[in-house]
């Protein structure tokens, strides 16, 4: 069963799995990098609409009463027109 080549074969096997080790390795590295940079990209994307609607909301809680109904009912009137 072991020959003369055996150490040899031994030796290819354990290189042959540390390259495949390696490149699996490699591809979860760059799996994890890519999903972070997802996630901050989605984050960036909702804390500018966060702040925009904290802008909307501060508008609203400064701005005159009648104002602001105005400004609803031309909302509604452009979205009834819409339907």
């Amino acid at each position: 069963m072991f020959g003369p080549d055996t150490a040899l074969v031994f030796d290819a096997l354990q290189i042959a799995s540390l390259a495949v080790a390696a490149g699996a390795g490699g591809a979860w590295l760059l799996m994890k990098r890519r999903a972070s940079r997802n996630l901050r990209i989605i984050d960036e994307g909702q804390t500018g609409s966060l702040e925009e609607r904290v802008r909307v909301l501060e508008r609203i809680a400064t701005d005159r009463p009648t104002e602001l109904a105005e400004e609803i009912e031309a909302l509604r009137s452009k979205s009834m027109e819409t339907r």
